[in-house]
């Protein structure tokens, strides 16, 4: 399973051009891959209905290029319930609550996605190879040792890879599960309908429900529920009906294109008052769809050989959290992460077998989630369901991170030449680090810091154990980066220069239970020509050497960092003025004491010191550590008037990763890629302080 250097493409056959298929399509297309993409109707055309966008895969589609607001998604702003008598049980506005996720949540109409999917993965002036999609084409025999597929019209056809992708009543998964599981009745039957806002808004009983825009609106009875929601720019409202299967049993039939019967509809749901009974007697009887909620047992597995299933072939999901779709994004996602550029074809069964390891467990943890979520009012589950529990769990991924960092551990795990040593959150590297930097005994200390957000389904995966935690929920997190020079007073008077990466408010959690809070050094680059540091290499700190160059013109100031006479990080704080003279500034907010009164409120949140990740590697063995645990530092004890000399603050931070030719980059390459993947948003703030003395970390501690 080792990494290659050719640009070899793969050759993959999906049974499905679903939103699944058409995924996975779109990604192994920019992945330089070949796919051809069988679907068994004679349009692949998705039905008319909406489908929920959560944070967790509206990321994904955009890195795929797809941007749902460009075809009428719109985000959700509220959400609204009520019994079944119509009294309102709560109203919630989620503007502010969602902020904590990276990407919006959205509510789409599942043929538009589907639309740009397929527009997406066919056009010929995209880059790469156009899939080719052939509709009429039911697969009915899968070749899984040799990735072939069959149609029922008798031909064979071959590739690398095959995938299944076909859905609930999938084709593709007895022949690669070897099983014959299949889907059942949960017991309940769902009716779907569209009603335009038009018709709404002409009704006084129910012309309120569309005065807000991105609000949902639950009617929760003890064994039925109605959900309703808007798409298409606010323009259409999307209803689900969820009720007792035994209730519509003479209209319901398997399937999403079952028509329905509006009689049905408002009999099953006539106990719920007169404006559900409004809302409801706006469907047009021949938009009613009916259908049966399936659910599966787990499957012993989902790949074979050289093929595998993905979205409800694997895992049908009931609608109760609207996560069917964004997990199938994900198994989509998952697969072109793992299945990358350059995948070598026998590579493959065991890049299969990791797809699974990584998916297996969250997508069977969210159906049951979805399932306690579907669960009647008196069922004893429902009494402990915890929906921002789930809600974080559900929202809180990023599958692309997830999957390129899963697979670039199992690279470093079979690479013999990898060699581990600190900073070990960018994998490993060819040469070890060296230099033995000793510890100055008086200096005079200025700190330039830059706070910013970033992604933070990027940043988890610096962490180098799963110990390491954001202490708050949601994909957006905090890092600064510090340029500091230290000027030594005493014996040589040489100045000593570094640029560090923290992430902030992180958690360690020890095995007793207890935590520690902090910000995590992510990595410390050290200036080369002079190794004088108020960090010794014996604490284990995640440091770099490279050249570190400032210049300070007029109100700004320029960091550069390079190595091997490559400039790979360009830091540009700017617009920088006083605040006041020998003042306490808070690390957490910076103090304007300009304004009588200022007090510099720090944040709910306080780090009590600095954590970083020490890894010694074993000598003479490559991929062994001697030691590797988690240290400490706690903050030292508030700075007194007379130790700041000055205090500035900036309006912003410029930064620029320059990853330039790799090959020049020597030990700091990995580094450097590594940081070209983060993701920032806007500056927090920007502060400089000068102080007597300087960063001591010789009290540092393991952690356990």
């Amino acid at each position: 399973m080792g990494a290659t250097a050719s640009e070899e493409h793969l050759n993959i056959l999906i049974s499905g051009a679903g939103i699944a298929g058409l995924t996975a399509a779109l990604g192994f297309r920019l992945q330089g891959h070949e796919v051809t993409l069988f679907e068994r109707s004679t349009a692949a055309q998705e039905t008319a209905a909406a489908i929920h966008l959560a944070p967790n895969c509206y990321g994904l589609l955009r890195r795929f290029g797809i941007n749902p607001e460009t075809f009428g998604a719109n985000p959700v702003h509220s959400i609204v319930e009520y019994d079944a008598q119509g009294n309102l049980k709560r109203d919630v506005t989620l503007t502010k609550a969602l902020t904590i996720w990276e990407h919006p949540w959205a509510l789409a109409h599942r043929a538009r996605l589907h639309d740009a999917l397929k527009k997406a993965a066919l056009d010929t002036s995209g880059p790469g190879f156009p899939a080719v999609l052939k509709t009429s084409s039911r697969v009915t025999k899968i070749d899984c040792s040799n990735a072939s597929v069959q149609l029922s019209d008798g031909s064979w056809h071959f590739g690398d890879l095959v995938l299944g992708a076909d859905g609930v009543s999938s084709l593709t998964r007895a022949a690669v599960a070897g099983t014959d599981i299949k889907p059942f009745s949960s017991g309940k039957s769902a009716f779907r309908f569209l009603v335009s806002y038009g018709k709404i808004r002409s009704n006084t009983q129910t012309e309120r429900f569309v005065k807000r825009e991105g609000c949902m609106s639950l009617w929760i009875g003890d064994d039925r529920r109605l959900v309703m929601y808007p798409c298409e720019n606010n323009t259409i409202m999307n209803f689900v009906g969820i009720h007792p299967s035994e209730l519509s049993l003479s209209t319901n039939h398997d399937g999403w294109n079952s028509g329905g019967s509006k009689q049905v509809l408002l009999d099953v749901y006539r106990d719920f008052g007169p404006t559900v009974a409004s809302l409801l007697g706006l469907v047009d009887e021949k938009d009613l769809k009916v259908w049966t909620l399936l659910d599966m047992a787990q499957l012993p597995t989902w790949v074979n050989g050289k093929a595998a299933l993905l979205g409800d072939a694997a895992h049908p999901f009931l609608p109760h959290q609207g996560q069917g779709g964004g997990i199938a994004i994900e198994d989509a996602v998952s697969l072109c992460a793992l299945l990358r550029r350059g995948t070598r074809k026998k590579d493959i069964p065991d890049r299969l077998a990791l797809y699974e390891t990584i998916r297996r467990d969250r997508a069977h943890k969210v159906q049951e989630y979805t399932r306690i979520a579907g669960t009647d009012l008196n069922d004893e589950n429902r009494q402990t369901f915890n929906i921002m529990e789930f809600m974080n769990y559900n929202f809180g991924h990023d599958e692309w991170h997830n999957s390129t960092h899963a697979l670039n551990k199992t690279i470093w795990s079979h690479d013999p030449h990898s060699y581990w040593c600190s900073p070990i959150s960018f994998g490993p590297v060819a040469v070890p680090l060296d230099g033995q930097p000793t510890q100055p005994v008086d200096a005079k200390t200025l700190t330039y810091t830059a706070r910013f957000k970033a992604s933070a389904a990027y940043l988890k995966t610096l962490f180098p154990t799963e110990a390491f935690r954001f202490a708050r929920p949601g994909t957006v997190g905090e890092i600064s980066f510090n340029y500091t020079e230290v000027e030594v007073t005493t014996g040589s008077g040489c100045k000593h220069s570094s640029v560090g990466l923290s992430l902030h408010g992180v958690e360690y959690h020890k095995v007793d239970g207890s935590k520690v809070v902090g910000s995590f050094l992510v990595v410390l680059f050290e200036s080369s020509d002079d190794p004088q540091s108020a960090s010794p290499v014996d604490l284990g700190l995640p440091k770099v050497y490279c050249n570190i160059e400032a210049v300070k013109n007029d109100n700004t100031l320029i960091v550069t960092c390079s190595s091997a006479g490559n400039t790979f990080l360009e830091l540009s704080y700017e617009e920088l003025k006083p605040v006041c003279e020998t003042k306490i500034v808070s690390e957490e907010a910076p103090v304007d004491c300009s304004k009588p009164g200022s007090s510099g409120s720090p944040g709910p949140l306080v780090e009590e010191g600095t954590l970083w990740y020490r890894y010694v590697p074993t000598v003479g063995g490559f991929g062994k550590a001697d030691a590797a645990y988690p240290v400490f530092a706690a903050s030292a004890s508030p700075r007194t008037p007379e130790k700041a000399q000055y205090i500035e603050t900036g309006t912003g931070c410029n930064i620029k990763f320059l990853p330039g030719d790799w090959e020049g980059f020597s030990v700091v390459r990995h580094v450097v890629k590594g940081l070209t993947e983060i993701s920032l948003y806007e500056a927090v703030r920007v502060t400089v302080e000068k102080v007597d003395g300087n960063q001591d970390y010789r009290k540092a501690s393991k952690i356990e």
